[in-house]
């Protein structure tokens, strides 16, 4: 059954490669302010947006940009334990775990003596990027916290904001953080130009209309996770008609009405 229409639908299945990036206003916009908080002194920084935004597409983006430097920590998954995270630390820095380390104290402590005896490998201040922070114990970010007050880290917290914004307006966030970035939802121009430029050189047999780039618009709501979900359906079922019934493909208004099906079949839309 492959055809044209399949090679379209696997551009719209998401994966972590920065190949897949697409550079949009707000996206550029926040790696800028993020590179550029990274390098100012400070302890803190909060890095945040709704669900699907698009944020660890803009982390892996930033850690892959970096890879040269030895200062970048990239956490994609969040801990729950502070052994657990210590331990994770210690091993990207020094490259094994040493099991006398049992908690932050002892950390900071054999970190601070390694540096004090002129270690190469702990001259520069490291950078952690941590991802779904708002997953994190409150304990250990308190932990975290003393482990920036050092001046051996620094942290970047990436969490979701939620509708009621709550997870903002809990203490450990609001009052700690030296510098707050928000990666907003897409609005039109910027999924009509999302779309443009994953569809590149097929743009041409798709054929959107502007009503078409607003209905996408308002299923997605500027959502790139829903809007992938949305596309991905969009051109499966393309390859099933394309397959089976190509003559649906021929009508004006086959992509209001696919853009519809596909709507209904991911959940934007209720039936």
């Amino acid at each position: 059954m492959s055809n044209i229409y399949t090679k379209i639908k696997d551009i719209f299945i998401e994966d972590d490669n920065t190949d897949w990036f697409i550079n949009l206003d707000q996206s550029v916009s926040c790696y800028k302010k993020i590179l550029s908080a990274l390098e100012k002194p400070l302890k803190l920084i909060l890095f945040y947006g709704k669900p699907g935004s698009g944020k660890t597409f803009l982390l892996n983006k930033i850690a892959r940009d970096l890879k040269d430097r030895n200062d970048i920590i990239f956490f994609t998954h969040p801990f729950f334990s502070e052994k657990d995270f210590i331990n994770a630390v210690y091993k990207k820095i020094f490259g094994d775990i040493n099991d006398e380390i049992a908690n932050f104290e002892s950390f900071l402590e054999n970190y601070s003596l390694r540096q004090k005896n002129s270690d190469e490998i702990l001259k520069v201040q490291r950078i952690v990027i941590l991802d779904e922070a708002q997953l994190y114990p409150p304990e250990l970010i308190e932990k975290i916290r003393l482990m920036a007050d050092s001046r051996f880290f620094k942290f970047l917290f990436t969490i979701h904001k939620t509708e009621n914004e709550d997870v903002l307006a809990k203490d450990y966030f609001q009052t700690r953080i030296w510098e707050s970035i928000e990666l907003k939802s897409a609005d039109l121009s910027e999924t009509r130009l999302y779309l443009q430029k994953k569809l590149n050189e097929f743009l041409k047999d798709i054929n959107f209309s502007d009503d078409d780039y607003e209905l996408i618009q308002k299923f997605s709501n500027g959502n790139l996770r829903t809007l992938n979900k949305l596309m991905y359906k969009f051109f499966e079922i393309c390859e099933s008609y394309e397959a089976n019934q190509p003559s649906a493909l021929t009508t004006a208004d086959k992509n209001k009405k696919i853009i519809y099906m596909s709507a209904i079949a991911t959940e934007a839309l209720d039936a």
